[in-house]
Parts: structure tokens; C-alpha cells; sequence
């Protein structure tokens, strides 16, 4: 058991580091030790984890796979040990956390307030982006970003699910029509993210496939919050995250249109830290709070 645990833990390094030297000298130890333990990872398990390359270090889709596993495994370990020390300590100093600005404001806000609470040594400050940022340089503790996380070298928690919808205030739908085909979106006014962005075509679906549409109107952003308001002005029809547009749809401020013509392809949202070894405090005490908000049911993200 301690092999495939050291195994383990060569395995998440490598990951981290994204090379076998650097993996080595952070261990203090040979990479040639390094490489025997990946490979005979690798042999167990029967599938190559990672591509090899003279200049490039990659993981390989089994290898993905395995490092969501191994996360949990060694967290599980972490926390058996930690468990005792860490619930005697008091999480103080100063936690920085990056989201884009829809999390921050409507996910995000209702809970700071009691984690404050709880932890009265903490400060949180928030660096709002609209795309994810380096971690490292920017002396993040924790970002939440949604779709595919690229970096591998991230530990990346799947928290939640979201859809995007499209939507309209009933008094746009009033006064120009309500839409009851795709092709329909070609007469109504569109407020939509800039042209450019991965945002601006509309997923849909058209005679049963997948197609991405091009759509108009007199008014872009690269902000969310704004289109959210524009569409509750009775601008026209936008195409929303429900994360930000929930409340509005529960109240009849906005409503869906063109559901059965829509992506029905979930995106996950992540909340993504640098490592887990050597976890401070201060981010363990966030984690906690926001597991145990899960566990007892909380329906915020």
C-alpha cells in the first residue's frame, strides 16, 4: 500500500510540474526514480498516462481520468490526518478569490457574510475577470471557473452544473412576437456577448442537429450583468447563464424562449486552487464552508 501511495504521490508531482526533473527535484530525488515509478504505475494499470515528448509533458485522456481519482485518494489521506490539527487552528489572513463578476455577485455574496462569521480572523478580497487569470502571478487562492479546465496542474472540484438559456422580458415578446423557430431569432433583436467572443454564436438545435447560430441586434457586451438588464429592460432576447438569470425566470421578470430548440449540453462550474499539498488554512476553511454548504443542501450554484 505505502508503494502505490508514493506512486501516487510521484504521479500528482509530475502533474504539477509538468516535468519528470522537476518533479524530481522537488521531491529530492533522481528523475530516473521519478520516471521507474511512473512507468511502473503505468504498467499496473495497463494505459500510458502521459505523452512524452523532448520538449513537451502531457497528459493523456487515461491519464486525466486517473488524476481526478488520485485527487481524491490522497485527499481522503490529507484529511485523515489533518483532521484532528486543523479543527483545532483558527483560519486567519487574507483570502483572494477570482470569478467572473455573475458568480461573485449572485452566488457567491449571499454566503460571504456568514464565513466572515465564522472565521472572524479572515479578509476576502475578490478579483473579478471575465476569463480565468494565472493563479500564480496574480497570488489567487481560489478561482471558480466554468466549461473545460486546461491546466492540469490545477486542482479543479466540479461544485455545480449550469444551462444557458435563451431569454426575453414579456413586453419584448408583446410587442415583437414570441419565437417559434430558430430561424425566427433572424427578425428579433438579439443583445449578445461581442463578436468574437466564444459566447456570440448561440448553440441550437436545428432539424434535430447541432448548429451554432449567428445572430443581431443593436446592442453588445462582454458583460453578462448588462445583457441580464437590458433583457429585463424589454430590449430583446438574450442567451444567459441560469446561474445569473434564476431569479429572474422564478419571478416572470424574464422567460425562456425557444426551449425545445436549445443545447442541452450541461457546463460544470469548478472551484479550481494551485495544489493541494500544503494547503493553507485560510482555503481549507473555504472548502470546508462550502462542502458543508452542499451537504445540508444549498441550492445557491
Amino acid at each position: 500500500m505505502n508503494d502505490r501511495i508514493r506512486e501516487l504521490d510521484v504521479f500528482l508531482r509530475v502533474t504539477e510540474e509538468t516535468s519528470f526533473s522537476a518533479a524530481a527535484r522537488s521531491l529530492d530525488c533522481d528523475p530516473s526514480t521519478v520516471s521507474k515509478l511512473i512507468q511502473r504505475l503505468e504498467d499496473r494499470l495497463q494505459v500510458r498516462l502521459f505523452h512524452r515528448t523532448s520538449r513537451v509533458l502531457k497528459l493523456t485522456r487515461e491519464g486525466q481520468q486517473f488524476l481526478e481519482s488520485a485527487h481524491r485518494v490522497m485527499d481522503a489521506l490529507e484529511e485523515a490526518e489533518n483532521g484532528l490539527t486543523q479543527s483545532r487552528a483558527v483560519a486567519s489572513g487574507v483570502l483572494r478569490i477570482n470569478s467572473p463578476l455573475l458568480i461573485a455577485q449572485h452566488q457567491l455574496s449571499p454566503l460571504v457574510p456568514e464565513f466572515l462569521e465564522k472565521h472572524p480572523g479572515m479578509r476576502v478580497e475578490f478579483i473579478l475577470t471575465g476569463t480565468p487569470i494565472d493563479l500564480f502571478e496574480n497570488q489567487i487562492d481560489i478561482s471558480f471557473q466554468s466549461g473545460n479546465i486546461p491546466d492540469s496542474s490545477m486542482v479543479a472540484r466540479r461544485i455545480a452544473t449550469t444551462r444557458w438559456t435563451l431569454c426575453a422580458a414579456p413586453r419584448y415578446l408583446a410587442k415583437a412576437g414570441v419565437p417559434r423557430t430558430v430561424e425566427d431569432l433572424r427578425a428579433h433583436n438579439c443583445l449578445n456577448f461581442l463578436a468574437g467572443s466564444f459566447r456570440s454564436t448561440w448553440p441550437m438545435q436545428v432539424r434535430g442537429d447541432a448548429a451554432a447560430i449567428e445572430v443581431k441586434g443593436n446592442i453588445g457586451s462582454n458583460s453578462a450583468e448588462l445583457l441580464r438588464s437590458f433583457a429585463g429592460e424589454g430590449m430583446g432576447i438574450a442567451r444567459l447563464s441560469e446561474l445569473l438569470v434564476g431569479a429572474d425566470l422564478a419571478s416572470g421578470r424574464l422567460v425562456r424562449v425557444l426551449e425545445a430548440f436549445q443545447h442541452e449540453a450541461e457546463e460544470p462550474l469548478f472551484v479550481v486552487y494551485p495544489s493541494k499539498r500544503n494547503l493553507s488554512l485560510r482555503v481549507r476553511a473555504f472548502l470546508d464552508f462550502l462542502n458543508d454548504k452542499f451537504k445540508a443542501g444549498w441550492t445557491g450554484l
